[in-house]
């Protein structure tokens, strides 16, 4: 009997010892999917930051530029019309061709619903106007934004917006 008592104390030990080294086995098993998870996260928010900017990068002509940065500042926290695309179409017809112009405001379009900030359009896209743009230009690009913002109702940060794309322009602020 007292075998038989031994037996079954080991086993009974050897199954609760076996059963507890399981939790603790699936316990760091989910510590290590959870680091895992974080990590990927991070990383696919730095690709997503990184993606958001990427439509403002990839400007390289000065038209094209300063149609993304005229339907941004004009089309800021107001339901996007036709009207905000054919103001801003407008003002860039006048600098270039209109087919030129037409394919300038579907990527002005496209890249500030993929932004959706103006400051940072501003941000990022006034350093190529900047280095492209005589000082005359610079004032006839603060003309434009004026002329397209009279066709549509524009933001309450309308001037905010005007006098940051001058100061990043490097033009004197009235």
């Amino acid at each position: 009997m007292h075998i038989a008592l031994a037996v079954f104390v080991l086993v009974g030990g050897g199954l609760f010892w076996w059963h507890r080294l399981k939790i603790f086995n699936e316990a760091a098993g989910d510590i290590i999917d959870c680091a895992g998870r974080m990590r990927g996260h991070f990383r696919r928010r730095k690709i997503r930051l990184q993606a958001e900017h990427s439509p403002l990068g990839a400007i390289d002509d000065p038209v094209l530029a300063a149609a993304t940065l005229i339907f941004a500042i004009i089309a800021e926290d107001t339901l996007i019309t036709d009207n905000h695309i054919d103001a801003a179409r407008n003002v860039i017809v006048e600098i270039s061709h209109p087919k030129k112009a037409d394919a300038a405001m579907i990527y002005a379009k496209w890249a500030f619903s993929q932004i959706g900030d103006t400051a940072l359009v501003i941000e990022k896209v006034s350093p190529l106007l900047r280095q492209q743009l005589t000082e005359v230009e610079k004032f006839e690009l603060i003309a434009m934004v004026d002329e397209a913002a009279t066709a549509v109702p524009v933001s309450h940060h309308y001037g905010q917006r005007v006098q940051k794309l001058k100061q990043r322009l490097g033009l004197e602020i009235d």
